[in-house]
């Protein structure tokens, strides 16, 4: 059945020296030698009654003979059989009894050594009639492959018009050749096929390695003969792989057809896949002008720009981390490193995409810079996306155009010192910064914490509650007679601030950082 609905009738099967046998007229023959290779293709029947025989002779060919000039002598009988076999030859069929009554005993015994088939025709057939049922089978296979070839043509072409997926071209294929099609990615990733992923058959490791070398469009067959061969066809975009179209051989072998058939498809589906690269170029360009705009703090929030913002999935009052991975790549970037940043931020782009979050990515040399939520564990981001060689840095949370705009700065300032694998956090660092003396890093840790306590009588509370906390070493009781409060209401404010600073107070490192962020607003209202 044919992807339109008509009716798709396979072409007859090469013709052979065992169909022949079956189907035409040479049924009345008998085989006297080489019955083990009556499989031979059989693509003409010559007739020859010449001294010169092999002169008159080619490859596929089945020839018919009286034995008018058939050697006499043992040794030219082995010559002319083994000239025969060299040249290919399908088999000799003789016409008994007339000139000869059987093939000579040493012809025979040479053809069977050599497996070479040697029949014995009636007299009374005539060669023509074995000569026009041969040709007229082997014209209307010719016919049927045609016809066939066409509509497999014409519905690959119609299928590169509506596909909207390779899923979609591998299904046309297969209900044109009967077999399972698929799709695999540069990396063996599953790209799409006739069936659901878990009831196809699928390449073995093996089979993929070896499709890697395949350096044209020209279709080839893997696997070990037993173990279910499967037809391999590059998928080339600008002579650079794409994708590997594959067709199970399990049941049988593709013929020549199928293979061409094979090799068209895989024009198709460059041509799809060169489609959607455009398609998805313009959006991820749009995409990088928008979050660049973020990034460099020239996102102007008008109503137009505001309604781009939230087609893009950005939303100015959620809280963000501005994320920047490093590749492990030298500038300027090589052919080869392009492409292997093309598989990062397509990975990234996934991975962001299963956590329902919209791509918020921009690209530039070797960083790949993103929005992430910070409901969002950057840190399961990492395990996901870590491979040994590149890194990743994180900024403090960030709300609104002009902090996403400081997140780039924080980042840009952790990517100088990362290493290999690593990920580092400007929240987590930025405490150590301080205690080395980094002026800026001081600014930002006491603006943080200053935000957090808020304004007025709430932040003089704010402030009177931390300072004698740390001045007790957050003794509880101890503070509460400080501060002439009930324990009960201390604890309250306590809940308060923990919730304002985002930090747990019973945590060492954070009442460290809470005692010297203290005595430094301290010095500085001082």
């Amino acid at each position: 059945m044919s992807v339109d609905g008509t009716d798709l009738k396979r072409p007859p099967v090469e013709l052979d020296l065992a169909t022949a046998l079956r189907e035409t007229n040479l049924r009345h023959a008998r085989v006297v030698a080489g019955e083990r290779s009556l499989d031979r293709p059989l693509r003409w029947v010559h007739m020859v009654d010449h001294p010169d025989i092999v002169a008159w002779v080619r490859e596929g060919q089945l020839l018919l003979t009286t034995g008018y000039h058939w050697p006499d002598e043992p040794a030219a009988e082995r010559s002319l059989i083994e000239a025969l076999v060299k040249k290919g030859l399908a088999g000799v069929a003789l016409a008994v009894p007339r000139f000869l009554t059987a093939f000579p005993e040493t012809s025979r015994r040479v053809a069977e050594s050599l497996d070479f088939p040697l029949l014995e025709i009636p007299w009374d057939v005539p060669f023509s009639q074995i000569t026009e049922e041969v040709h007229a089978w082997l014209i209307a296979r010719q016919g049927q492959l045609i016809a066939q070839a066409e509509r497999i043509h014409r519905d690959l072409t119609r299928s590169a018009l509506t596909a909207r997926s390779l899923g979609d071209i591998a299904t046309a294929l297969s209900l044109l050749l009967e077999r399972d099609v698929l799709f695999t990615g540069l990396e063996g990733e599953w790209l799409g096929g006739s069936a659901e992923l878990d009831t196809r058959r699928l390449p073995t490791s093996a089979m993929l390695a070896d499709a890697q070398f395949l350096t044209s469009v020209s279709a080839r067959s893997l696997g070990e003969e037993g173990d279910g061969r499967m037809l391999a066809c590059p998928v080339r975009i600008l002579e650079m792989p794409a994708a590997t179209l594959w067709i199970d051989e399990t049941a049988s072998p593709v013929g020549e057809l199928e293979r061409r058939a094979a090799e068209q498809a895989a024009l198709i589906s460059a041509l799809h896949l060169s489609h959607q690269r455009a398609l998805q170029a313009q959006e991820t360009r749009l995409g990088y002008a928008f979050v660049d705009s973020l990034l460099e703090g020239r996102f102007e929030p008008t109503p137009a720009a505001l309604e781009r913002a939230s087609l893009q999935g950005w939303d100015p009052r959620a809280g963000y981390h501005v994320c920047a991975i490093l590749l492990n790549e030298p500038v300027p970037l090589s052919r080869d490193g392009l492409l292997r940043r093309e598989r990062w931020e397509r990975r990234l782009r996934e991975l962001l995409e299963t956590q329902g979050l919209p791509p918020l990515i921009s690209v530039s040399l070797n960083q790949l810079l993103f929005l992430v939520r910070t409901d969002i564990s950057t840190a399961m981001l990492w395990r996901e996306l870590n491979d040994g060689a590149a890194a990743m840095a994180i900024s403090r949370e960030a709300r609104g155009a002009t902090a996403i705009a400081e997140g780039a700065g924080d980042v840009a300032r952790l990517l100088p010192s990362l290493r290999p694998g690593e990920r580092r956090d400007f929240e987590a660092l930025l405490f150590d910064r301080v205690l080395e003396g980094d002026a800026e890093a001081r600014r930002l840790f006491l603006e943080r914490i200053s935000r957090a306590l808020g304004q007025g009588a709430r932040r003089q509370s704010a402030v009177e509650t931390l300072s004698a906390l740390a001045d007790s070493g957050f003794q509880l009781a101890q503070t509460a007679r400080a501060l002439d409060i009930h324990i009960s209401t201390l604890r309250y404010r306590i809940e308060r601030l923990e919730t304002a600073l985002g930090m747990p107070l019973n945590d060492a490192d954070a009442r460290l950082q809470l005692q010297v962020a203290i005595r430094l607003l301290n010095t500085e209202s001082g």
